[in-house]
């Protein structure tokens, strides 16, 4: 059996053919005349040490659940239209870093 080399002809295969998956964009929000995604949850807060002690919110964004880039850090400057979010957020984790503006 060491001499049997296991060689298989190119016929005796079928074809599969793969479906993609085609995700959709999620839908936009128009905020002040300008195009925004909306943000399903905050998840987590920090400061950030490196740009001058600026405060940073780790958002999901909604229609990308579940994929790649379903999470990013931003600014809490720039979750002005998300006071709701941000409230919700620190009332379940009072010991994040938070903005004094808040309370």
């Amino acid at each position: 059996m060491h001499s049997v080399h296991l060689v298989f002809h190119v016929f005796i295969f079928e074809p599969i053919i793969f479906s993609e998956r085609i995700q959709l964009a999620p839908a936009l929000v128009i905020i002040d005349g300008e195009p925004k995604y909306e943000i399903s949850q905050i998840v987590d807060s920090k400061i950030d040490h490196q740009q001058a002690y600026k405060l940073l919110y780790k958002v999901i964004w909604l229609g990308y659940e579940d994929t790649g880039d379903e999470s990013e850090w931003i600014s809490a400057s720039e979750l002005t239209h998300a006071t709701n979010l941000v409230f919700d957020f620190h009332i379940t984790y009072p010991a994040n870093p938070s903005s004094l503006l808040l309370f």
